[in-house]
């Protein structure tokens, strides 16, 4: 689950401050994976970031096998639909 993190955490670089970076990877380094992914959803959400199709699909896929909520990804599509 690290790993696919870490991917998600790449593809967000463009979106993300570098303390936004910083802090979720300080979640995953210390194996806090599913707070990891609902600190990603809420700087997304928050902050009112656009999301592409292809960080929804990592965050749904990464969310679906921790068994989170769907509630916390499934409020990203609205703000992709928002901002196009």
């Amino acid at each position: 689950m690290t790993q696919k993190l870490n991917e998600l955490l790449d593809l967000c670089r463009s979106n993300f401050s570098e303390d936004e970076i910083v802090e979720v990877k300080e979640l995953i380094d210390v194996n806090e994976n599913k707070l990891a992914l609902e600190t990603v959803c809420a700087i997304f959400y928050e902050e009112k970031k656009v999301v592409t199709q292809e960080q929804l699909e990592l965050i749904k896929s990464i969310g679906k096998n921790m068994t989170i909520s769907p509630q916390k990804w499934e409020r990203l599509g609205v703000l992709k639909l928002l901002t196009r």
